[in-house]
Order: C-alpha cells, then sequence, then structure tokens
C-alpha cells in the first residue's frame, strides 16, 4: 500500500510540474498573441494610410494634367 502511495505521489508531482510548464507556456503564447495584434493593427493602419496617400496621388496628378492641357492650350494660341 505504501508503494502504491508513493506512485500515487510522484505521479501527482509530475502533473503538477507538468500544469505549471503548460501555464507558463500559455502566458508566452498570451504575450506573442497580443504582439502579432499590435503588428496587425499597425499594418492595417499602414495600408489604410497608403490607400489614402495613393488617392491623393491621383488626385494631384489628374489636375497637373488640366493644368497641363490649359498650359498648352496658352501656348498653343500665342504661337
Amino acid at each position: 500500500m505504501d508503494a502504491v502511495l508513493r506512485q500515487l505521489e510522484s505521479r501527482i508531482e509530475e502533473l503538477v510540474e507538468a500544469y505549471g510548464k503548460s501555464r507558463q507556456h500559455e502566458v508566452e503564447l498570451e504575450a506573442q498573441v497580443a504582439d502579432l495584434q499590435k503588428r496587425i493593427d499597425s499594418d492595417t493602419e499602414a495600408g489604410e494610410r497608403t490607400t489614402k496617400l495613393e488617392k491623393q496621388r491621383d488626385e494631384l496628378g489628374k489636375r497637373l494634367e488640366k493644368v497641363l492641357k490649359q498650359i498648352d492650350g496658352a501656348l498653343a494660341k500665342e504661337g
């Protein structure tokens, strides 16, 4: 009976140790998830900013084309 109790005690200690390691691993994974979420949020913000800047660039390009057409028209009238 004493041997069985020692085996149970040993097994319980192993399980407690394994549980402690799993909790530590869980904390590490939570930190990784938080870091990845920050990176996703940052990438999303950068993507939105890029889209906004590309739209502004396209609008400026259209405005420059209009100005150049007006200049070309004025030069054609003078020439």
